[in-house]
């Protein structure tokens, strides 16, 4: 069975599809020792390098694919830093430094930002899934949160338009409710029925007048920005949260394939040298019970715990 050869490596976390592609198109990807090209096909036995690396084993194992949440700081760059580039250069680690690496794979943001951006940040190794979420982005919730400088403490997000015109479009965004804040420091929450870039959720305050220093990505898709994550940290997304992202990509979740049983007979177990060896009769020892809850006997002892004078004489 065949199967897109682009479609296969984004799988496998080596690029997305797009990048895959214009790899292609340069040269840089070769199916049996020749420039792959777009829609070429992959199939079981054929052999595929990487710009001059061999990725064939990658491509033989199912894996399931890392999704993870990062809270990033505004300011911070996302993209790896080129290379030759000096880190000193930059004070600001990237996204990309800060993450750990995964073996034969690399991450891939779903929903992009400007290091001027702040928030939830998705990041995952499937890059169908990545492009997939970008793609659809116009059918994926958002949230986002805005401080706001307001002329009286009195002021009703109501008065404000939920539209606004940004970059030669119409954006819509569906309520402004009020989520803190004191006197004519206010915090709003934005949601939109899609994806925006915060630019245009400035824009909708600006236009009216006001002045905005903050705003903040707090949801995308079912994901909510955790409020115990720190900014410049990251947590993997639970099982539940990995299905509902892959239902709005509208793709099917990879699974890792289960280890083969063993195809020992009943009764034997290998000696290591060839043939079986038939395992005793003797009755097995009974099994040690599960300690109770509230049994301390695993619990270290104290450092500092005496050791009375008749211990001590074995009496």
């Amino acid at each position: 069975m065949s199967e897109r050869l682009h479609k296969l490596l984004a799988q496998h976390g080596l690029g997305s599809r797009r990048e895959i592609e214009k790899w292609m198109l340069a040269g840089r990807v070769l199916l049996n020792g020749r420039p792959a090209q777009p829609g070429d096909r992959y199939s079981e036995g054929d052999r595929v390098a990487v710009d001059g690396q061999d990725v064939t084993s990658r491509l033989r194992m199912a894996r399931k694919a890392a999704v993870i949440a990062y809270h990033k700081p505004q300011g911070q760059p996302v993209a790896a830093r080129a290379a030759g580039e000096d880190a000193s250069e930059s004070i600001e680690e990237t996204v990309m430094e800060r993450l750990p690496a995964v073996r034969g794979s690399r991450w891939l943001v779903v929903n992009t930002m400007q290091a001027g951006d702040s928030g939830l940040l998705i990041l995952t190794t499937d890059g169908r899934l990545a492009d997939a979420l970008r793609r659809r982005s116009e059918e994926v919730p958002s949230a986002y949160v805005a401080r706001v400088l307001v002329p009286t403490p009195e002021f009703d997000p109501a008065e404000l338009s939920r539209t606004v015109r940004f970059d030669e479009q119409t954006v819509a965004f569906e309520s402004i409710e009020p989520a803190g804040g004191e006197g004519t420091n206010r915090w709003f929450r934005v949601e939109a029925a899609h994806a925006h870039r915060r630019a245009a959720v400035r824009a909708l305050f600006e236009t009216n007048g006001l002045k905005v220093s903050r705003v903040i990505q707090v949801k995308f898709a079912d994901m909510e920005l955790p409020r115990d994550l720190p900014r410049g940290k990251h947590r993997a997304l639970s099982d539940k949260e990995v299905e509902r992202l892959y239902e709005f990509a509208q793709l099917e979740q990879p699974v890792e394939p289960q280890s083969p049983r063993s195809g020992r007979r009943p009764g034997f177990k290998s000696s290591g040298r060839g043939k079986p060896r038939k395992s005793s009769n003797r009755p097995s020892r009974p099994p040690v019970p599960d300690r109770e809850a509230g049994d301390d006997s695993r619990r270290p002892r104290s450092a500092g715990r005496k050791v009375t004078g008749s211990r001590r004489s074995g009496r």
